[in-house]
């Protein structure tokens, strides 16, 4: 039997993306937690060994280790169990549910009167200490202390916060207008589309996008939650920013 471990976090919405495939894959896998907040797990030489970029998930196949949240849900795509394909719009769906800044719309209703987020800021103070404990990662924290730069410089800027949720806005649009005409996000059936779809629901609801939405996406995130790979995959959308 292929021994399957998923290093992940509960509330990251990509470990829930790669938990959703993995669940209506039909898949057998050990979850083996990752803490990425209290004491920044994923920065340890162990985890760096097995994602050089530090960040969850991270998908273990019999030995061999993927990572990247769209090439672990393709590759599990891959393994035996019901085609989560879809239709031609598949990949286009998981790209687009990628490429909003979920970050933006955590943290846009945590910011101080300067427009500066603590707990960014924390992660950046954070972040440089742990360049002087571990020379052996400079360049990967350079790199997030680079991101940690831009991301504040991002949240101090109101017009550029509002073209995110804007994007975000746009995105539900788009879903509500397909699903007014098929049942599932890609075609007439469950996809990875959909797998990608519920957690960015399960994530809009907590950032208080779903009072506006329209019936057909209501019924269809009903819907997905009413799956049972819903509850197995532990997928959250209760409680609000401060709880992820």
């Amino acid at each position: 039997m292929t021994e399957l471990v998923l290093y992940d976090h509960r509330s990251s919405i990509c470990s829930q993306m790669a938990r959703l495939a993995l669940v209506e894959k039909a898949l057998e896998f050990r979850r083996r937690s990752i803490d990425i907040m209290e004491t920044n797990e994923q920065f340890e030489a162990w985890y760096v060994a097995l994602n050089p970029r530090a960040v969850v998930p991270t998908l273990g196949i019999d030995g061999e280790i993927v990572t990247d949240t769209l090439h672990i849900v393709n590759r599990v795509n891959a393994l035996p169990g019901p085609d989560l394909s879809g239709n031609g719009t598949t990949q286009t769906w998981l790209g687009d549910i990628m490429a909003l800044h979920y970050g933006v719309l955590m943290y846009r209703k945590r910011l101080e009167a300067d427009g500066t987020a603590r707990q960014i800021v924390a992660r950046g103070l954070l972040l440089q200490a742990l360049r002087e404990e571990r020379p052996d990662i400079a360049d990967l924290v350079d790199k997030r202390l680079d991101g940690n730069r831009r991301f504040q410089a991002l949240l101090r800027n109101p017009e550029a916060i509002e073209t995110h949720v804007e994007a975000t806005r746009l995105l539900i649009a788009r879903m509500t207008a397909t699903l007014a005409n098929q049942p599932f996000l890609a075609g007439d059936r469950y996809s990875l589309a959909d797998c990608f779809a519920t957690a960015a629901l399960a994530r809009f609801t907590i950032h208080g996008f779903a009072p506006g939405w329209d019936t057909a996406l209501r019924d269809y995130y009903t819907r997905m939650r009413s799956r049972p790979s819903f509850a197995t995959a532990d997928v959250v959308d209760l409680g609000d920013e401060r709880d992820l």
